[in-house]
């Protein structure tokens, strides 16, 4: 018998390819998963960050998913969360963190720092780096979010975040 998580990659791999619509057959992949780490006054590099986040979602691949994101403290003093997204498996959002490693400095230890990863299961909109979370609230960077399931009453949040 066969994991889910080899279930959930052969699942992934014939939606990829189009051979059924984006609604997953839900007895076996309908869950997103989150998870988060915080640190404080205790010394870690963005790089220590990154992979505890990874090794996080690498622990939710059995749920089922289409894309995957984190969001860390950017690189930089006062500048804005850092957020890596992408399509498909964990091990290639762990690949483009990778590729980036020059721009986001690795090595940089902070006394606090807090991180959020995603893996997403699309139920509206299709799988897309854009479509992915971590998703941040603009040019201000007040805040950056992640959430599962459907915001049925996104108008009221987005008026209240507005006002």
């Amino acid at each position: 018998k066969q994991s889910v998580s080899t279930q959930s990659k052969q699942w992934y791999q014939r939606r990829v390819h189009g051979e059924f619509s984006s609604t997953p057959e839900p007895e076996k992949f309908d869950m997103c998963g989150i998870f988060a780490y915080l640190n404080y006054l205790t010394p870690k590099t963005r790089k220590e960050v990154l992979d505890v986040l990874i090794a996080g979602l690498k622990r939710l691949e059995y749920r089922g998913y289409d894309s995957a994101g984190v969001g860390v403290d950017g690189p930089k003093t006062g500048s804005t969360t850092l957020l890596v997204k992408s399509t498909g498996e964990v091990q290639l959002l762990q690949d483009k963190i990778l590729a980036l490693k020059d721009d986001i400095n690795f090595d940089d230890a902070l006394n606090a720092h807090v991180g959020i990863a995603h893996t997403r299961w699309a139920t509206h909109g299709a799988p897309s780096d854009l479509n992915c979370h971590p998703h941040r609230s603009g040019e201000s960077n007040e805040f950056t979010v992640v959430h599962n399931g459907i915001i049925t009453n996104y108008k009221d949040i987005k008026q209240f975040l507005i006002d």
